[in-house]
């Protein structure tokens, strides 16, 4: 016999049952605080396509499935594809960008490596190694990104799949001072992380791994999988990895990782619980039998299978699933709740009874849910109005979802851009969307979740929507598309744009590892654009430091001098790392003051220790020569290796200059050689200039004219200030080309137009030299005026010959020449000008007060 409860008493018990439920869910095997998803960056590199090297097989098809894996798991990853050293150098740029600040930064490693003297170095596929010389300028230290990510997150995870045979045939590689051995040990050295870090070989240190016969090598293949199970913590992932590993290479290959990390680590995070209406009110009608009970399905945010478990039954009336009655305890799948029906043939009017169930996803985690039964006499009218509304919300809910679709811009470098899509009416409650594609790059956050494709979002959630955008996507553009629920409404494609602040276009900072592009020199930064952007940026994003250092970067350009300190400063306090190097800079060059090189040393330390690859330089510089610091070599010579490897060619030209002419260590030309030429790889002019001289004059090479010219040239054509004069002495004198005075004066023209003393002083000889009719002492006054303002004390000519030469001059001369200086000021800029004692001083001071009116690069010396 069945018990009817009143409603009152009824609804009583719902709500005491509602509590008692709440209160012990969710469960699951982890708690809320790990199911957040932080700030993740990777890096994964597989080179395969060697040129010189033995091939290897997969390391390019684990690069896509590991990186897929990754970006699923919530990371921003950077992809490096068969990258030879420049490549290299870029990817790894662009992910230590990307670093700053992060929770977790992670790198994988498929292809060829090698240890010496300790250290682990990865081999880019344009590598030969088949000299001395050529770990240090061909290959990348593992060392040196590890640095950076210890200073720049709180998690370090380092996945080498390159353990293959030693297939090098140099034995001895230069490591700074010390010619180091390779030794007969295989494989890659053992790496002792910091506390956050772990380390992971695909097989024992000093032993060889295996590419296996697959699609991917074992180990990246067992990566892949057991990465991608939710709710696996990273150290039971590797002992899986181990165990697949080995049963696949019998035992020949044994992975092994060295592990620091203090706290749990999930790749993929259980989700959050299932998310279920925890009170549903349904009328049905009494006498009969209600089929497709209007139940709202339960779901979860990444669509796994749920199981439905029955907890509690109506006391009257039957539950019925495909004509058979449920039964308490029984299991049912989550898509057959609204496919229920409700058997109420002997049931009251006015009666109520209760469905209890609870939901459970694959990892243990459970929410229940409870839905009132209502019997009535008539429930014609309310199923009629139920329709209506049903209908009219279709609609509205049409309408919201058509909507979302709309294009943004997302700008790059300032955390996570808030999409700011509308929010959802109240009465869209029960709205779901699911991901159905992401952008390609970037990170899109519902609240502080990762989301990957196949995520359900509910409707609520949709005003919470982030886009963090990827560090070097800016002019591309990215789909983020949503599918309703109902499968009538049209899905929404959110369109996203990463773009660049203007201050980041106008003022970045070259090899800025706290920027976000690739950066302007000083002379190329215009102070109209870039004094309002970075000014409005800083106003804007007062928490990102580097637009207040670009801010002190277009002061500079701008020629306020003491301003720009003062902003330098600023940034430097708040943290970014170039404005140290660039304070000490100002130190060293007497901006704000005397010079101060030993002041200048004591700062930049600071962002050297920090990895700047320009303070790098300055500073291993300041060691190596002992300038306002005490001389270390050693240690000197290390920083500038660092530098170098960074891709900062002034680095690469000073270690070339160290070894080229032996300055505190034996001369080595060939070394120097090396350097010079990676810096003409990198398009560097000053390189081309440096290694055009040693095939001009054959120091450490063969003499090659052909060479030197065709070096000489393009080192001319791009900026380079001493290269022009150079080329003027070949024409001149008719070495490797024919004597040619007009191009020979041609290219010392411009030699001294960019500021070379000596291009000035042998444009002033070519007008002295009868060539076909008398000397042009104008033309020579001129040059040797300008020679004489261009005469750097302590690095120019000691015996200032051009001053010597322009006061044996006839006096008409330079008078002619003092007129044409003075066709380039205006009436106004001729008051201001100095006043001199001599003409031959006033000539030095016309001409470089008319040289700097054209605003010459002093970016290039």
């Amino acid at each position: 016999m069945f018990r009817f409860l009143s409603l009152q008493s009824l609804f009583g018990s719902v709500i005491l049952a509602i509590v008692l439920l709440s209160a012990s869910a969710p469960t699951g095997a982890q708690e809320a605080g790990d199911r957040n998803i932080s700030r993740r960056v990777a890096l994964v590199i597989g080179n395969s396509a060697y040129k010189t090297l033995p091939s290897l097989p997969n390391p390019t098809n684990d690069v896509g499935q590991v990186a897929a894996t990754l970006k699923e798991s919530g990371f921003a990853v950077t992809v490096g594809i068969n990258v030879d050293r420049l490549a290299l150098e870029g990817t790894v740029r662009e992910f230590l960008r990307a670093v700053q600040q992060a929770d977790v930064a992670l790198v994988y490693y498929s292809g060829h490596g090698i240890q010496v003297a300790g250290q682990n170095f990865l081999v880019p596929v344009d590598a030969t190694l088949e000299s001395a010389y050529d770990v240090e300028t061909q290959t990348m230290s593992l060392d040196l990104i590890l640095d950076h990510l210890k200073q720049d997150s709180r998690v370090q995870l380092i996945f080498l799949d390159a353990c293959r045979n030693n297939p090098f045939n140099a034995q001895k590689f230069w490591m700074a001072q010390t010619l180091q051995p390779v030794g007969t040990t295989r494989g890659l050295a053992r790496i002792d992380g910091a506390v956050g870090s772990l380390i992971a070989f695909s097989t024992e240190p000093g032993q060889v791994a295996l590419d296996g016969s697959g699609a991917l090598s074992p180990y990246s293949e067992s990566f892949v999988k057991h990465a991608s199970e939710p709710a696996k913590e990273i150290r039971q992932i590797l002992t899986d990895v181990r165990r697949d590993v080995i049963a696949a290479t019998d035992g020949k290959q044994v992975p092994w990782e060295n592990s620091s990390l203090t706290d749990n680590f999930y790749f993929r995070p259980a989700p959050a619980p299932p998310s279920v209406d925890p009170m549903q009110q349904i009328t049905v009608q009494a006498g009969s039998t209600t089929s497709d009970l209007p139940i709202i399905p339960p779901h979860n945010e990444t669509g796994t299978t749920l199981t439905v478990t029955i907890n509690q039954l109506p006391q009257a009336g039957k539950l019925l699933l495909n004509d058979g009655q449920l039964q308490p305890g029984e299991k049912l799948a989550a898509s057959d709740l609204p496919r229920l029906s409700y058997d109420a043939t002997e049931v009251a009017a006015g009666t109520v009874g209760l469905l209890g169930y609870s939901v459970a996803d694959p990892y243990g985690q459970a929410t229940q849910g409870v839905v009132a039964l209502t019997v009535s006499e008539n429930v014609n009218a309310k199923l009629a109005e139920r329709k209506r509304r049903q209908e009219q919300l279709f609609q509205e809910m049409s309408a919201y979802v058509d909507g979302l679709n709309r294009s943004m811009p997302a700008t790059i470098g300032v955390g996570p851009i808030p999409t700011r899509l509308p929010e959802a009416p109240a009465t869209m409650t029960d709205l779901t969307l699911r991901v159905t594609s992401l952008p390609d790059k970037g990170i899109v956050r519902a609240a502080d979740r990762a989301v990957e494709a196949g995520y359900v979002i509910e409707a609520s959630e949709l005003a919470k929507l982030t886009y963090e955008p990827q560090i070097g996507t800016e002019g591309q553009s990215f789909k983020l598309t949503l599918q309703a629920s109902d499968p009538g409404i049209a899905p929404a494609t959110l369109s996203l744009k990463p773009v660049l602040d203007p201050c980041d276009s106008a003022a970045a900072a070259p090899l800025d590892l706290q920027g976000v592009t690739t950066g302007k020199l000083p002379n190329e930064i215009d102070p109209k654009l870039a004094l309002p952007a970075c000014t409005e940026a800083t106003k804007i994003y007062p928490q990102v430091p580097r637009f207040l250092y670009q801010l002190g970067r277009a002061q500079l350009a701008n020629r306020q001098s003491k301003v720009a300190f003062e902003t330098i400063k600023k940034a430097m306090d708040a943290g970014h790392t170039r404005a140290i190097e660039n304070l000490a800079s100002l130190y060293a060059l007497g901006v704000i003051g005397p010079s101060d090189v030993r002041k200048s040393s004591e700062i930049v330390q600071a962002a050297a220790e920090k990895g700047d690859p320009y303070a790098l330089y300055a500073f291993g510089k300041d060691l190596y020569y002992g300038r306002g610091v005490t001389t270390d070599t050693e240690r000197g010579m290390k920083l500038m290796l660092q530098s170098s490897e960074l891709g900062h060619t002034f680095a690469m030209n000073e270690l070339g200059n160290i070894f080229l002419n032996g300055i505190n260590i034996a001369a080595d030309p060939q070394r120097a050689i090396r350097f010079y030429e990676v810096g003409v790889r990198h398009n560097d002019i000053y390189s081309m200039n440096n290694l055009a001289l040693i095939y001009r004059f054959g120091n450490g090479a063969p003499i090659d004219l052909d060479k030197a010219l065709d070096l000489f040239t393009r080192a001319a054509e791009g900026g380079q200030p001493y290269a022009p004069t150079n080329l003027g002495r070949m024409y001149r004198d008719g070495v490797g080309v024919k004597k040619d005075r007009v191009a020979a004066a041609r290219w010392l023209e411009m030699g001294a137009e960019r500021g070379d003393y000596w291009g000035a002083l042998d444009r002033a000889h070519l007008a002295q030299e009868a060539d076909q009719g008398k000397p042009n002492t104008t033309d020579a006054a001129h040059y040797l005026a300008l020679a004489s303002a261009l005469n750097m004390p302590g690095t120019g000519d000691p015996k200032n010959q051009a001053a010597t030469e322009l006061a044996n001059l006839p006096e008409a001369a330079k008078k002619k020449a003092e007129a044409a200086f003075l066709t380039e000021f205006t009436a106004q800029e001729r008051t201001s000008l100095p006043k001199a004692k001599s003409l031959d001083e006033r000539l030095a001071q016309l001409a470089h007060a008319a040289w700097v009116k054209r605003n010459p690069r002093y970016d290039l010396f």
